[in-house]
């Protein structure tokens, strides 16, 4: 278990506070990155934007989709402390796929807007984010986390690209079942069935169904999965083209952003509620509209429930495939990243109608 800010010494709450700071801007810059600019891009280019239905946000929902050719598929990893050598068995990081100058002049493609130096990769530089998203469309995963060489500081790099995740799937599931107490020793204790099953319940508990789900969203699970035995916090962030949605694994569980429709009926609901003007709602909230609906920015916090818990009383339990392991816990509609005064406005929507 990730050890909370009452059991920290004081430097380390301080960079506990500052590892949530820097999280929340990379969470919001990675949003807009994802959904907003692509959104536009579409209009720019007088395409309709696919947005997401709300189906397709329901737990344990399977079906296969078509990928969005404008949309940008990645995983980032954020970790509060450094990983250690040990970790490059499985989660594949070193002196190969560092960033440097002369490892990034393999990747084509990849232009910077400014001139690189060794300090563009810092956090707190005004450029990270533009060579970031410079990144994100490279292969496999990119990894930020603290540059050890400056332990009295609390510095941030992104330190690696091209970061393969390598934890077989069977490990992952042997993990989270001795976690939440399916298991005591091995994947295969209780015989190949209850096997299989804790292997597809593994992608449950990370919010997909096990045969509908990509390759670069079975490796952001995977990692999270892993990192948990790391001893910081640790968040996993993977985009989707085929989902059209941005996926976070954290200590707080799972979330997913998404670019939804909302009929006008609705919305007036909402603005009536929360007291706001229909002018102030188009302008924070509203990223595009037509004569019945309007494109909003949707956020959806996932609670695990008791079968996707460890029990209480530490005992051994048996896996029971049809009960749920994750549910909808809270559902809003996000302001716009230039809306930086409003409030997220709750609703219910994914299971509305």
């Amino acid at each position: 278990m990730k050890k909370s800010r009452f059991e920290l010494s004081y430097l380390e709450m301080v960079r506990r506070s500052f590892y949530i700071f820097l999280r929340d801007e990379l969470e919001r810059r990675l949003k807009a990155i994802t959904l907003e600019k692509i959104y536009r891009q579409c209009l720019d280019e007088g395409m309709i934007y696919p947005c997401v239905r709300p189906q397709e946000m329901r737990t344990k929902k399977r079906a296969f989709g078509q990928e969005f050719p404008l949309a940008l598929p990645y995983i980032v990893i954020f970790c509060e402390e450094s990983l250690g050598a040990e970790h490059q068995k499985y989660i594949r990081f070193n002196s190969n796929n560092r960033i440097r100058k002369d490892t990034l002049a393999l990747v084509p493609g990849v232009q910077l807007k400014k001139p690189f130096y060794s300090g563009i990769k810092y956090f707190e530089r005004y450029p990270f984010f533009d060579l970031l998203e410079s990144l994100l469309d490279v292969d496999y995963a990119l990894l930020i986390q603290r540059d050890d060489r400056y332990r009295k500081q609390n510095r941030y790099a992104l330190t690696h690209f091209h970061v393969k995740i390598d934890w077989p799937i069977a490990e992952a599931a042997e993990s989270l079942g001795r976690e939440l107490r399916y298991i005591s020793k091995n994947l295969y204790e209780k015989g190949e069935r209850p096997a299989g099953t804790l292997q597809e319940k593994l992608f449950e508990y990370y919010g997909w169904h096990h045969q509908s789900i990509g390759g670069r969203r079975t490796a952001a699970l995977i990692a999270a999965q892993y990192l948990k035995q790391i001893s910081g916090l640790t968040t996993v962030y993977v985009s989707s083209s085929e989902t059209r949605t941005l996926t976070r694994y954290s200590e707080k569980g799972v979330a997913r952003y998404a670019v939804i429709q909302l009929d006008k009926d609705y919305a007036h609901q909402i603005i009536e509620v929360n007291r706001i003007t229909p002018k102030a709602f188009r302008h924070d909230y509203v990223l595009g509209e037509s004569a019945d609906v309007c494109d909003v920015l949707f956020f959806v916090i996932y609670k695990h429930t008791e079968w996707g818990q460890p029990p209480q009383d530490g005992k051994l339990r048996i896996i029971k495939p049809d009960f749920s392991w994750l549910a909808v816990d809270r559902e809003m509609i996000l302001p716009l990243s230039h809306a930086i005064s409003s409030k997220p406005l709750p609703i219910k929507w994914i299971y509305r109608l």
